[in-house]
């Protein structure tokens, strides 16, 4: 005799199918989470630690070269469209104003090999570092590479944040590979194109009043600018010139759609081929090929819409956001740059010993936004481990100059001084990351290279760190930076990275 067939409510079989619909729902984010956070690079280290003793026992001639290569997108396939990184999402490309550009300077002691190469891009992630480095051949003898970018908020979208919404990345995945082949390109050139050379360093001071405002207090700037000049030996002609100075490339502003390089390409064509204005030469230029790389941007430097802008050579003066207002920024610098580099000393020298300390460096992660973002789709780029970013720091001596190159951000008062037990900060503490990176640094000109080899955000000092009211100077509201930023943890890590690989630095001239 057959069992009598025995139906379940309704009820119990909906919520049979809610459970296996959940199971399955909590399955695939499982699974997408893995795939978002995945390491790309699985097992990547880097520590590299280059003493420059043979080069200061036995000189050998110096050597430099320079290249450059275009990195302009593609315009006017209306089913592509290109979205311009910075300010907010749905921001079109309609035009190019003036052209984008992979700048690379390469050094040699005779031992040592060196490559730069300065990107007109909102940032650039480690992952796609290594993807670079990765494109350049042995006979290249590269012993480091770094890649910087210069955070120009008028380039197309190379981080994910800025697609036509907050839900869809921006970044074009065919764009993506052009920035990162040019990279290599320009840097393999570079190499080509090494020749005996002359260097020498300035330190040329800039008042940032009527240049850059800070716009979150302390207010500490990173003002001055810093400069390698190369010539050929004889000092008869500009090989090229590398140039720090700390400024957010976005003066003309959230309303332009204009692909430009802002500030650092008017100031790349004011030292190659001078100012002129209506057919006559205003200033003559240097020749040669010239790299601008950026220093310390957060806290936040920036040619805000309140600055008003001096144009030194038109006498005019600019406050309203324009191409015109970048090209006087750029001038404004290349006025202070081109005399000195005019003037008889200092000589420079053909023997600049160089040294490098490198390594790779995991930060912890504690930003909700920036672990949902992988999982969106927004953000590509790998984790080390749960909660970790792998990332890189660091510290090079060349000749009696010095390099610290810090992937991302970084708050000027780290650098130069200044940080506070800030009134309001979350945690209460003294300030933790002291002495000031300037002060660690060993040799006479001391650079400092922001968004080097990576782009995590803003760098705040723990001290000055504040999410939770109440805030900051008693300010009413919150102040901008911790949500672009990895978490309070990660000053402190990259400073004391810093100031590690400079005592290992150090050390090996004792």
């Amino acid at each position: 005799m057959n069992a009598p067939l025995i139906r379940r409510p309704f009820w119990h079989r909906a919520l049979q199918w809610l459970g296996l619909a959940f199971g399955l729902l909590l399955a695939a984010a499982v699974l997408r989470s893995w795939y978002a956070f995945r390491d790309r690079h699985p097992g990547y280290q880097l520590r590299i630690a280059i003493d420059d003793q043979p080069s200061r026992t036995s000189p050998r001639p110096l050597r430099a070269g320079f290249a450059r290569e275009k990195i302009n997108p593609t315009l006017g396939d209306s089913a592509r469209p290109v979205w311009l990184a910075g300010f907010s999402q749905h921001r079109r490309a309609t035009a190019i104003h003036d052209d984008l550009w992979a700048v690379a300077c390469v050094v040699d002691d005779g031992y040592t090999r060196v490559g730069v190469v300065a990107l007109d891009a909102i940032g650039f992630f480690h992952d796609d570092v290594i993807a670079v480095r990765g494109r350049l051949g042995s006979e290249l003898k590269l012993d480091y590479t770094i890649v910087c970018a210069t955070h120009n908020h008028s380039t197309p979208d190379l981080m994910g944040l800025w697609g036509p919404n907050f839900l869809q990345t921006g970044v074009d995945a065919d764009y993506r590979e052009l920035v990162i082949a040019a990279a290599a390109k320009a840097l393999t050139a570079a190499v080509a194109a090494l020749a005996p050379a002359r260097v020498a360093f300035h330190e040329i001071v800039v008042p940032p009043a009527g240049l850059v405002a800070d716009t979150r207090k302390p207010i500490v700037f990173d003002p001055d600018v810093r400069v390698m000049h190369f010539t050929k030996p004889d000092n008869s002609a500009t090989i090229g010139t590398l140039v720090t100075w700390g400024n957010h490339p976005e003066t003309p502003w959230s309303k332009n759609t204009e692909i430009t390089a802002d500030f650092c390409g008017a100031l790349r064509e004011a030292l190659e081929h001078g100012v002129k204005h209506d057919g006559q030469v205003l200033a003559p230029g240097l020749g040669g090929i010239h790299c601008y790389v950026n220093g310390a941007v957060g806290g936040l430097m920036t040619t805000h819409p309140s600055v008003t802008v001096h144009d030194p050579f038109l006498g005019r003066d600019f406050k309203e956001p324009s191409h015109d207002k970048s090209r006087a920024v750029g001038r404004q610098l290349a006025a202070r740059i081109l005399p000195r580099l005019r003037e008889p000393a200092p000589a420079g020298t053909t023997h600049a010993p160089l040294a490098v300390q490198a390594r790779t460096i995991e930060l912890p992660l504690d930003n909700a936004l920036f672990l949902l973002a992988p999982v969106l789709g927004l953000l590509d780029r790998g984790h080390s481990r749960w909660m970790h970013m792998r990332s890189e720091v660091a510290v090079l001596r060349f000749g009696d100059a010095s390099i610290a190159c810090v992937p991302g951000e970084i708050y000027p008062e780290i650098v130069n001084g200044g940080v506070e037990r800030a009134p309001g900060g979350d945690f209460g503490v003294e300030p933790v990351e002291v002495p000031p990176i300037r002060a660690i640094l060993p040799g006479r000109v001391k650079f400092v290279f922001g968004l080097a080899n990576d782009e995590i955000g803003y760098i705040i000092p723990r001290s000055e760190w504040d999410r939770a009211p109440p805030y900051l100077y008693g300010s009413p509201k919150s102040v901008y930076g911790e949500t672009n930023s990895l978490g309070p943890d990660t000053a402190p890590a990259l400073h004391a990275a810093i100031q590690g690989l400079s005592r290992e630095l150090t050390a090996g001239r004792r």
